[in-house]
């Protein structure tokens, strides 16, 4: 079994500490413990994802996350709780607690170079979006550098937009506003991610509209 909407440091001492936590909480839990199949029921490698919720209402994946064990895994098929998970997400990094502070979760620049160790794994980007376009194919980018043959890379496919229109996400006017994003970071013209989901996109900041030449 895995617990759904959420991922722990595989390396580094956290590692150790999440794992040692969870245990202390399962055993706290006892049989007041309930799971429930969550999203597509099991992963690729076929670990059956559920969310553990325990006598009090509160789950496991909260309690982890507060303590900063755990980053929100943000995915299209299971987001019932990832916004009450982004929020505890970000009181416990700002506070530096747990992993947040022994720096084994990180919220990663869009800088290139310092991205590369990082592909072909799960990250979190932030970063200013530095403008916006769409392929002949329908889907949008989002470039946060001036070379998007080499620079950190946004996609969202076609078939993917309408999730984030009926989210009141317009992408194509996020060109000046600072993001964070999360998902698997690829080699694709430089570090891209692909996102399918709104709830993996957090607008920190949204540019000011600006007006037309001669218009006010």
């Amino acid at each position: 079994m895995r617990l759904a909407g959420i991922r722990a440091p595989r390396s580094g001492p956290s590692a150790d500490l999440a794992l040692a936590r969870l245990q202390a909480l399962l055993d706290e839990a006892g049989g007041d413990l309930a799971l429930t199949p969550a999203g597509p029921g099991r992963n690729r490698h076929g670990a059956l994802l559920v969310t553990a919720t325990r006598g009090d209402g509160t789950t496991l994946q909260e309690a982890l996350v507060i303590e900063g064990l755990a980053a929100v895994d943000s995915h299209a098929d299971n987001t019932a709780h990832t916004s009450g998970l982004l929020e505890l997400e970000e009181a416990a990094r700002n506070a530096g607690l747990g992993a947040w502070g022994l720096r084994d979760l990180l919220v990663h620049s869009t800088d290139p170079n310092a991205l590369a160790p990082h592909l072909d794994s799960v990250q979190i980007i932030e970063g200013r979006v530095i403008s916006t376009g769409a392929a002949r194919d329908g889907r949008i980018y989002l470039n946060f550098g001036t070379d998007w043959r080499t620079d950190f890379t946004v996609q969202v496919m076609r078939r993917d937009q309408r999730r984030f229109e009926t989210a009141g996400v317009n992408l194509r006017s996020l060109e000046g506003a600072i993001v964070r994003v999360r998902g698997w970071l690829q080699e694709e013209n430089g570090p891209m991610i692909t996102l399918d989901h709104p709830e993996a996109l957090e607008i920190i900041d949204a540019p000011e509209p600006a007006p037309l030449p001669g218009r006010r």
